[in-house]
């Protein structure tokens, strides 16, 4: 056994402003996030130096009104070409836009239809590294279950969806997205696939992407059980590719409970 390692190698700080109750039930946020990393003895980095500024307004869904939420992130900074301490110093010059507009039907079950478009910068040819670095986070708020299922995430992605949720009981939620996908740079490697045609030849279009959920609670607020279902029908970049999958869709099933307390 052996203790973790501490200490100033790897640094993540930063400041979130919000303001609700605007005009329009409107909620308004400006974050300033930085993160720092450092080679250590036996872990060799990108040496990441990366300032993330961002702005969001939202309004939150209801009954029977439209709800939105608009969010942009600029990442600013630097970092090395690869991880051996001779490689080149590159300068970021990244992006992250996100919108999204919906509306909540009535009925008992409320259930809540959205229009989603999300788009992260890849690295191109240019001077610049611009492929946007997500640094942390989960993935289901944005594109699909986290796990082993790791396919896509906030980086060299360009995503329109539909997405359906709702509650038909107390006890039950169901959630249901639908999106088509792009690479937003084609010399890129397709967001977290990698899965890469440097050339560009094989264009931008990775396919669609179709995901639901169900959780029930066994034990209302103790015992929640939930099964998740994805089919990734790959488009002509992930069938394309030096490096694609010769095994065709992606297939992905996941079930587990989840006891709190």
């Amino acid at each position: 056994m052996k203790l973790d390692h501490e200490g100033r190698d790897q640094q993540l700080f930063g400041v979130l402003l919000a303001r609700s109750g605007l005009p329009g039930g409107l909620l308004a946020e400006a974050g300033f996030v930085r993160f720092i990393e450092h080679d250590t003895p036996g872990r060799a980095t990108r040496n990441r130096g990366l300032t993330s500024l961002s702005a969001r307004l939202l309004r939150d869904a209801a009954p029977g009104q439209w709800d939105y939420e608009i969010e942009g992130i600029a990442q600013r900074g630097s970092v090395r070409a690869g991880t051996a301490a001779s490689a080149a110093r590159l300068s970021v010059r990244a992006r992250f836009v996100h919108a999204d507009l919906g509306y909540t039907l009535a009925g008992s079950w409320k259930p809540h239809v959205n229009l989603e478009f999300d788009h992260a910068s890849g690295d191109g040819t240019g001077a610049h590294y611009t492929r946007f670095d997500t640094l942390y986070g989960m993935r289901r708020s944005d594109f699909a279950p986290s796990g082993i299922y790791a396919a896509l995430a906030r980086t060299n992605i360009s995503a329109l969806g539909l997405r359906l949720e709702g509650s038909p009981t107390k006890r039950l939620d169901v959630l249901a997205t639908w999106k088509w996908l792009w690479a937003a740079d084609r010399h890129d490697s397709f967001s977290t696939t990698g899965i890469r045609d440097a050339s560009g030849a094989a264009g931008r279009f990775a396919g669609q992407q179709l995901d639901g959920r169900l959780r029930y609670w066994l034990v209302p607020q103790r015992l929640r059980a939930e099964v998740t279902a994805v089919w990734l029908n790959r488009g002509q970049l992930l069938r394309r590719a030096p490096n694609a999958s010769p095994h065709g869709d992606t297939h992905y099933g996941a079930a587990s409970v989840t006891l709190s307390f």
